[in-house]
Order: structure tokens, then C-alpha cells, then sequence
């Protein structure tokens, strides 16, 4: 059997010492060239060792301050219905209910007039908005969406946006009794925008969830794409019986 790379082997040392409690949730490991000493390696390799480790998620680098030990995984199993969906958010409410706090954070609006979007997003043609945002669970962004609808059906998504209900809360009124038309859930290899909110690394799994919604009189009236952190989130189908 071929001898394991040393920086493997650096990597399941500072691993050990995290399972063992020798570095707790939270705390700061020692500096690269401090850990380089410990181990008589060379700071490249305990640095490839690291990169690794937050590969895996088990620790994170913070700009300027250094590389701390991740807090343990918890996903959060969410429940999607296949035979209806709210837009009043059922992730709000199960996020809530594990007891963890959350923010429906605005990112960006933009208003978009091309009939090829609208072709390729399956919605009727006109003007769209597209709102990103971001769900903050615990001080940290879980998943992320982008959606499409109407400029008809939203003078300013800005104006009156809320933390708790977001986009969803000022859809509800405007879109009236949804109905899904189709849902995909599959996974990707995250983005430099994916990267950069989720605070994960680019090319690491992330799942997405891409949606359409029709209104009552089965017209399709918004598209949503949302992509979130696998290890923080996993979805479950249930049947209704």
C-alpha cells in the first residue's frame, strides 16, 4: 500500500485533535508556521492540510483573523410536498421550529426585458423582476435564491421587503392560491456568487432547487432557483396520502 501524502497525514493529525477536543468548536487553531513546528513540516504543507480540512468543512478561514474550528453539522431536513406549495415560506416555519433564528436578507434587484429570459424561465412575455436572497439561519447564509416574476405583479419589491417573510409575503397577495407546475433538485459545484454568500468554497457540492409556479388559473408566474450549503441543508419529498 503507497504511503499517504504528508500533508494527509498533517490533515488526520489536526483532525484528531479536533475529534479528541483538543480544539473545540470555535477556536482558533495555531498559526500555520506555529503548527509547522509542532508537526516539523513546512508551512506549505500544514497550509495544504488546512485547505483540506475546510474542503471538508471542518474548519473555516476568517480574513485577518485566522482559522477557526467549524461548528459541528447540522443539516436541516426540509419537508417539500408534492402535492401543493405555499409561498407563505414552509422553510421559515421548519427553521423555527428546530429552533434555530433566521433572516430573510434582500441582495440584489434587478429588472430584466429580454423575451429569450422569458422563454427559457417557461414564464409568459413582459418585463421581469429578479430578486436575490439570501436565508440567514443562525448568523450564517444557508441557501440563496434567485427569482422571476412579473413587473406587474410588484411595483417594488424593495420597498416593502421583511426579514421574516421576504419575497414570499409580498408574493402571496399578488399571486393568490399557487400552484407548482414542477420542481428539479439536484446538485452543482458552487460559483464564485455562490462562494461569496454561502461562505464556502468555490467547486464544493452545493444542492439546487429549481422551480415553477403557476397561479390559480394554472398561468405560470414565477421561476425560482434556489441553491444552498450541503452541508446545512437536505430536502425530503413527502406524499400526500
Amino acid at each position: 500500500m503507497a504511503e499517504l501524502p504528508l500533508y494527509e497525514r498533517v490533515r488526520q493529525a489536526i483532525a484528531a485533535s479536533i475529534d479528541d477536543g483538543t480544539y473545540a468548536p470555535g477556536d482558533r487553531l495555531p498559526s500555520e508556521s506555529r503548527l509547522a513546528e509542532e508537526l516539523g513540516v513546512n508551512r506549505l504543507t500544514v497550509r495544504r492540510a488546512i485547505e483540506e480540512l475546510a474542503r471538508a468543512g471542518a474548519v473555516e478561514s476568517r480574513q485577518g483573523s485566522g482559522t477557526y474550528v467549524s461548528a459541528p453539522i447540522v443539516r436541516l431536513p426540509l419537508s417539500q410536498r408534492l402535492s401543493t406549495d405555499s409561498l407563505v415560506s414552509g422553510i421559515t416555519s421548519q427553521i423555527a421550529e428546530h429552533g434555530y433564528t433566521y433572516e430573510d436578507m434582500l441582495l440584489r434587484i434587478a429588472k430584466a426585458n429580454s423575451p429569450r429570459l422569458n422563454v427559457s424561465l417557461e414564464l409568459p412575455p413582459g418585463p421581469l423582476w429578479r430578486v436575490d436572497n439570501a436565508l440567514v439561519v443562525n448568523g450564517g447564509a444557508w441557501m440563496w435564491s434567485s427569482s422571476w416574476f412579473s413587473r406587474d405583479l410588484l411595483d417594488d419589491p424593495a420597498r416593502n421587503w421583511s426579514t421574516v417573510s421576504g419575497l414570499y409575503g409580498q408574493l402571496n397577495e399578488a399571486i393568490g392560491e399557487p400552484t407548482p407546475v414542477w420542481r428539479t433538485i439536484s446538485a452543482d459545484s458552487a460559483a464564485m456568487d455562490d462562494a461569496e454568500i454561502l461562505g464556502v468554497r468555490a467547486g464544493s457540492p452545493i444542492l439546487v432547487r429549481d422551480g415553477l409556479t403557476a397561479n390559480s388559473a394554472g398561468v405560470p408566474v414565477l421561476r425560482v432557483c434556489r441553491r444552498a450549503r450541503m452541508d446545512r441543508v437536505s430536502y425530503t419529498l413527502r406524499y400526500d396520502l
